[in-house]
């Protein structure tokens, strides 16, 4: 493989597996499994897009074409503090409405991982940047292993590839991309194991 078929392979790679991206399936699949309908399950997923996800790609758009951020991957580390601002709002006003709403325990659980996984980022981007595709890979991974093992092996299988396109990319070091996987992996079964 050459290296420009290897760019766009990256380039590739880290579109499908977009944060705000994989957590959509995540999110569903691991309701549905635990015990929601499908219509409950794309409620509450539909519910945390608008809240979370539709924020965040606005600010990214938003900062990448004023030129705030460097790109859409937020390269620079200094200009990340608003996405982890931001990000963070969202999901503690989402987590909020969850819990009012009485939305399933396991997309609640899924919230507090997130919402801790984001404070812990939020530190750790003082001193280096955490790789936001391979923290949300990870978490995604961590779930469905939890939730539906035969689907989280697959992912397991691609997290990998995506640590490696965003080091193609020359995004993250090796070190950043095993800080991603540790804080959201760790996270999520430390949630998981006190609330499910």
């Amino acid at each position: 493989m050459n290296a420009a078929t290897a760019d766009k392979l990256a380039e590739v790679v880290s579109y499908v597996f977009h944060p705000l991206l994989v957590v959509i399936p995540t999110l569903v699949i691991a309701m549905v499994r635990l015990g929601s309908t499908l219509g409950q399950a794309i409620f509450w997923t539909v519910l945390s897009i608008v809240s979370v996800n539709v924020p965040m790609a606005i600010l990214l758009f938003w900062g990448v074409r004023s030129g705030k951020y460097s790109d859409a991957s937020v390269s620079i580390r200094e200009q990340r503090t608003s996405i982890y601002a931001v990000g963070g709002a969202c999901l503690v006003i989402l987590l909020a409405v969850l819990i009012i709403g009485k939305a399933p325990v396991i997309i609640i659980a899924c919230l507090i991982s997130a919402v801790i996984a984001t404070a812990i980022g939020y530190w750790v981007n003082r001193h280096t940047k955490l790789s936001l595709h391979s923290a949300a890979m990870a978490g995604c991974t961590a779930v469905l292993l939890w939730t539906v093992p035969l689907i989280g092996v697959i992912m397991a299988v691609f997290a990998p590839l995506v640590g490696w396109a965003r080091i193609r990319l020359k995004h993250h070091t090796p070190v950043q991309i095993l800080i991603g996987w540790m804080v959201s992996m760790i996270c999520v079964f430390v949630v998981f194991q006190l609330m499910l």
